[in-house]
């Protein structure tokens, strides 16, 4: 998510990057050149206080130890500090960080990667509407955002956004094999489910009707499309295996939070 993030702002901005990477830092330097400054070490950034936004783009798992190298670093009282990381709440970032600090947890999702991303966003009291004008610039440039009252509503809308594209892609990988059991070969397969994906949720967007009354509009009695959703629709199968996979992934973020 970190490199989708820099490849649109690089790309999409004036700004200057630094990248803290002990792994990748190499690659990243080769790929971004002049524009992205990429490290191994916090202890080579010569100033941090001519930092203006700090972004944590790192796993939950080692939060703890990528933050325990930064609580004595001296940041700029206006600097922004940025967190992309599932779960970890802003109250665990202010064990590491000044007080007062200016705090935004932000949930992308991957359409990012192609500027097509969902972005949800929320700030603790310290942030000023001038900071979020500037905060939500940078994320419309990957898509469209939506800014939280509750900061509880992150884990909510990881479960749907956050998490969505991969149950979305699980989908039509479903519906692919399906093809193939039919007999049809792959590249027609990729051709027909593709777009038929690509095209139904343009209509969807175009006619501003629900997505029910679009299902059951095409599903003419006693034809083909009919036949298929009752399959779906016989005991909710369908309704219920997607609640059940939301308030799984909801309950990790939740677990990852603690």
């Amino acid at each position: 998510m970190g490199t989708a993030l820099l490849k649109a702002w690089s790309k999409k901005t004036n700004n200057k990057f630094i990248v803290v990477d002990p792994i990748q830092y190499k690659t990243i330097n080769k790929i971004f050149k002049k524009k992205v400054e990429a490290t191994d070490s916090l202890k080579k950034i010569k100033n941090f206080k001519l930092i203006d936004i700090v972004i944590f783009a790192i796993k939950p798992q080692t939060a703890p130890q990528v933050l325990d190298n930064i609580k004595n670093i001296v940041f700029n009282k206006k600097t922004i500090f940025i967190s992309i990381v599932a779960g970890k709440k802003i109250v665990f970032f202010d064990n590491y960080l000044h007080s007062k600090n200016k705090f935004i947890r932000v949930m992308p999702n991957m359409p990012a990667m192609i500027n097509q991303g969902m972005s949800c966003l929320f700030a603790n009291k310290h942030v000023s509407n001038l900071n979020k004008k500037l905060i939500n610039s940078l994320f419309l440039k990957i898509g469209k955002t939506l800014w939280l009252k509750k900061e509880s509503d992150i884990n909510k809308v990881t479960a749907i956004s956050g998490s969505g594209p991969g149950y979305i892609f699980l989908i039509i990988d479903a519906f692919e094999k399906a093809a193939y059991q039919l007999g049809l070969d792959e590249s027609s397969t990729r051709k027909l489910v593709h777009q038929t994906f690509r095209g139904s949720i343009n209509l969807f967007l175009d006619e501003k009707k629900t997505a029910l009354t679009l299902a059951n509009n095409i599903a003419v009695k006693g034809g083909t499309t009919e036949a298929g959703l009752k399959i779906f629709k016989n005991k909710t199968i369908l309704k219920k295996t997607f609640i059940k996979a939301v308030k799984a992934a909801y309950t990790r973020a939740d677990k990852l939070g603690k």
